[in-house]
């Protein structure tokens, strides 16, 4: 045996002591540690905040706390979970759609575990070998408590598997990111329509599928249980009303014509549908004003996008493409312009069941909510929806659908 073998063999070894912090949902850290227990078969003794783990030499302690706790303990969670969130929302990063999830993610989390790890080592392979073993141990315990866990310095925010959502330079291992699946308790929405129930569903199911996380508190859409819903006269006389309003607002704002050549421009729409009639209060407002602001021309152009839904209301197109761009202007004046008169535009349509517009109306507005919250955090809208085309599709499928009692075009509530 050689003389470094020798002093290998007699080195004593070190206590190597790490750090981390673990951010979860559950807002009673002392259930938190129950979960622990139960997923690891083991009964709490002591404190009932404190739980420690031990496998052979190697020590993991959890403090759990939450910011309602008293003293230090309670302090000291408010200021991390308020930091943890801080930091991932001011970091600079090219992962938007992740960045914002693991935002929500942060936000819904009420409880910090404290983790301190220890375990004695002889060499740099031993530590790391237990290292390894600690922190399998701790990912798993986050898997299960639907947690965020960082390691050392807390600058890289990792999954339950142990992937990186975001390092500090903004950089991810994943693909897309969904915050914890936390549903409202039982006594939410009781006594709401089966069908708006599952409708709501339906919509969350395709949202997660594209990776865009919508909370699931907001409320069943208000609907009447047996409305008259909309006539196919009064759907195709919106259309010919938005196509006249749009038709005049891109030859102010586009070709630069006067007022009065505006008119003139549009006059034989008006005419060949009947469409003066069809005008909401606001669009005739608009058409009688000659001094309307280039912003409110602006506003009356996006009408095209509302066009086109109505179109799709009327079977004219089964395209309700997926509000990530605008409509094809040209494309939407053609196709109802191949009816030039109202009695073919009649003779054309079928419009849609109550039931379809009713599934469109609730999926744009949980899509709407995703884009309005991302807006007010300064964040673009998610996976690259354009937010005015969800707009005014929120807008045109609410007057469709006959939400909010059925209300009139100017009245379309487009709260989220």
């Amino acid at each position: 045996m050689g003389l470094l073998d020798t002093f290998r063999k007699s080195k004593a070894p070190e206590r190597v002591r790490e750090a981390g912090q673990l951010f979860c949902p559950e807002p009673d850290p002392r259930k938190a540690l129950n979960r622990v227990e139960e997923m690891l078969q083991l009964e709490h003794t002591g404190d009932s905040s404190v739980l420690t783990l031990h496998k052979g030499d190697t020590e993991i302690v959890l403090l759990a706390a939450c910011p309602k706790d008293e003293g230090e303990d309670g302090k000291f969670a408010k200021e991390q979970l308020a930091g943890v969130a801080g930091y991932v929302y001011q970091l600079k990063t090219e992962q938007t759609d992740i960045k914002r999830n693991l935002f929500y993610h942060l936000r819904q989390c009420n409880s910090l575990l404290r983790i301190i790890y220890s375990f004695d080592s002889t060499g740099l392979a031993e530590t790391a070998r237990k290292e390894k073993q600690a922190r399998t141990l701790l990912l798993g315990i986050a898997e299960t408590l639907q947690g965020v866990i960082t390691f050392g310095d807390g600058l890289a925010l990792l999954d339950g598997k142990g992937r990186v959502i975001l390092d500090r330079e903004g950089k991810s291992g994943l693909k897309y990111y969904m915050p914890a699946e936390l549903q409202p308790g039982p006594d939410w929405a009781q006594g709401a329509p089966v069908e708006a129930m599952e409708r709501r569903n339906r919509s969350l199911a395709l949202l997660r599928e594209r990776h865009i996380y919508v909370t699931p508190w907001l409320p069943l859409l208000d609907e009447d249980e047996n409305p008259p819903g909309r006539t196919v006269e009064e759907v195709c006389g919106r259309a010919a009303a938005l196509l006249a309003v749009s038709l005049y607002s891109e030859c102010r704002l586009g070709e630069h014509m006067s007022y009065e050549e505006g008119l003139k421009f549009v006059a034989p729409v008006m005419e060949s549908y009947g469409a003066e009639r069809f005008l909401s209060p606001g669009e005739k407002a608009y058409l009688d004003d000659p001094d309307s602001t280039e912003q409110t021309q602006i506003q009356y152009c996006w009408q095209y996008e509302n066009l086109w839904v109505m179109e799709w209301a009327l079977g004219l197109t089964d395209d309700l493409f997926w509000p990530d761009h605008i409509c094809d202007v040209p494309g939407t004046v053609r196709l109802l312009q191949n009816r030039r008169t109202m009695e073919e535009l009649l003779a054309a349509a079928k419009l849609r069941p109550r039931k379809e517009l009713l599934e469109q109306a609730d999926l744009i507005y949980r899509l709407r909510w995703a884009c309005e919250d991302a807006r007010v955090m300064g964040m673009p809208a998610p996976q690259g929806v354009e937010a005015g085309v969800a707009m005014e599709r929120h807008r045109a499928l609410f007057w469709l659908a006959g939400i909010d009692h059925m209300c009139g075009w100017d009245d379309v509530d487009l709260s989220t």
